[in-house]
């Protein structure tokens, strides 16, 4: 499982200067391969799941 999509989400967010409260539906998740656990752990901010996922923990950071 490859964690590039995940990170990437991340990285724009970051870029953007958004929190994971910006994302306001499922739509904007579809543009990155992102596994159902991913989702997951995204929509209920699961910060340990994400980390185990392979979320980098600066990322990680800057978007929670």
């Amino acid at each position: 499982m490859s964690d590039y999509h995940l990170n990437r989400l991340l990285f724009d967010m970051a870029g953007r200067h958004a929190m994971v409260e910006s994302i306001d539906d499922a739509a904007q998740l579809d543009a990155y391969d992102l596994t159902a656990d991913e989702r997951e752990a995204l929509r209920r901010g699961d910060l340990e799941r994400l980390y185990a996922l392979g979320a980098n923990p600066y990322l990680i950071r800057r978007v929670f």
